[in-house]
């Protein structure tokens, strides 16, 4: 009843095949990686004898289920030498032995796992290649791929639509669609990735091979693409800033001939408003300085002298004058502007109404008020604004007035200086000048 003969007449008989079975695969396993590992020889012809025994012992098993479940003699069959004897062993013998297979067999794999743990090999060096960030290609000197990793393949097939199997021809598609970048490629991937290319020379052993790299430089890219538009917003300023200087340099000369024609009208219209005036009153004006301001004036147009010098005396007064100059009274009420654009301003006022006022509206006398709004006022002006308005005797106009020479020049410094000019024609002539100038 103890014979491995009778154990198989029993339910136990599939359970030992089953795991003779299983031992036979791990053993298996076990030996094709001691080959690919390439481990010391002793493993590997330790790993074989245990795969031999292992087989032998699976062999023996069946030929003795056989022997227990087919013994009609009609049937041709050859047995296994020794058949019998190793059926009339004692079945414990051959639970003792998968037992202890089974013991050889975990600790052999739990040796293997830690070796795997503690020692670089060549899958665990294929594993973390393939898991890089950056794509790796090694190839030979014509151009097929040795080794490549996910990441670089994954590039090759979303940048040509193949897998890398040709480095070279990669290498190819990059120098015709990418960037140069001091002998590197960059390239971009439709989701908006930049990758840089590198290739270089590697010589291992005597043998060369070609190696070719790629980064992902897709933030430096951007802030690189960011620079080169702040760049070119730079030089577009600075063109920009080089039309002004130039424009600004034309209308510093125009501005300039403007206020010298402006002057020269100015200085023309009083003068023959002199002249006209001494014709007609004669008593009332001093004919000594009519003849030297027209004497001035004709050398002046004929270029034979330079323009006078500003004149010492006050522009305020001088406009005065010359509007008496011409038979025009000013009378001024409030407090004129002591000095300042303001002061200037009201005496170029007073001289171009002056010569307005003989001009067109045949009057004589010219009424100036001065206003200077203090701060905080509450009539819905501004604090601290100064108002000057101009009204004549005169007979109103007939019209709306068009400004043009002395009122147009008038306006452009009132405006020039911030402040704001009006002109009205009903009922009567009145021109009314503004200005932000705090006291």
């Amino acid at each position: 009843m103890n014979s491995l003969y009778n154990a198989l007449h029993t339910r136990a008989a599939l359970p030992l095949l089953l795991v003779a079975l299983a031992l036979l695969f791990g053993q298996t396993k076990l030996f094709l990686l001691s080959l690919r590992e390439k481990r010391s020889r002793k493993q590997t012809v330790a790993a074989a004898l245990h795969l031999m025994l292992g087989l032998l012992f699976f062999v023996v098993l069946l030929e003795c289920y056989d022997i227990v479940y087919y013994p009609y003699p009609r049937i041709t069959r050859h047995s296994v030498p020794l058949s019998g004897f190793f059926s009339s062993l004692p079945w414990w013998i051959y639970v003792f032995y998968e037992a202890l297979s089974a013991a050889v067999l975990t600790l052999h794999l739990r040796e293997y796992r830690r070796y795997r743990m503690t020692t670089v090999t060549p899958d665990a060096i294929r594993q973390s290649v393939d898991l890089l960030p950056e794509g790796i290609c090694v190839s030979a000197p014509e151009g097929t791929a040795l080794l490549v990793n996910l990441k670089m393949d994954a590039l090759c097939c979303v940048l040509t639509g193949e897998h890398l199997l040709d480095a070279g021809r990669l290498w190819a598609w990059l120098e015709q669609n990418g960037e140069d970048q001091e002998g590197k490629r960059l390239a971009r991937t439709p989701q908006g990735e930049a990758w840089l290319f590198e290739r270089d020379e590697l010589s291992v052993e005597g043998r060369e091979y070609r190696r070719m790299s790629a980064v992902n430089v897709t933030g430096c890219y951007r802030i690189t693409e960011e620079l080169r538009e702040k760049n070119a917003r730079l030089q577009e300023i600075q063109r920009r800033m080089k039309e002004a200087v130039e424009l600004s340099g034309e209308m510093f000369i125009k501005q300039e001939e403007a206020s010298a024609r402006s002057a020269l009208h100015n200085e023309l219209g009083q003068v023959l408003l002199m002249g006209r005036h001494y014709i007609e009153h004669p008593d009332s004006t001093d004919a000594a300085v009519v003849a030297l301001m027209t004497k001035q004036m004709n050398d002046l147009l004929l270029g034979e002298s330079k323009p006078l010098e500003p004149p010492a005396e006050d522009e305020l007064r001088q406009a005065v004058r010359l509007a008496g100059g011409i038979g025009v009274t000013v009378a001024l009420h409030g407090e004129a502007p002591q000095a300042g654009k303001a002061r200037s301003l009201l005496a170029q006022a007073i001289r171009e109404c002056a010569a307005n006022t003989v001009k067109h509206a045949e009057g004589d006398r010219l009424c100036v008020e001065i206003e200077c709004r203090p701060e905080g006022s509450a009539d819905g002006a501004e604090p601290g604004e100064l108002v000057i308005t101009v009204t004549n005797n005169g007979k109103p106009p007939k019209g709306p007035i068009a400004e043009s020479g002395g009122l147009l020049s008038l306006r452009r410094s009132v405006e020039a200086a911030g402040g704001r000019m009006t002109v009205e024609s009903q009922p009567r002539f009145s021109l009314t000048i503004t200005l932000t100038e705090r006291r």
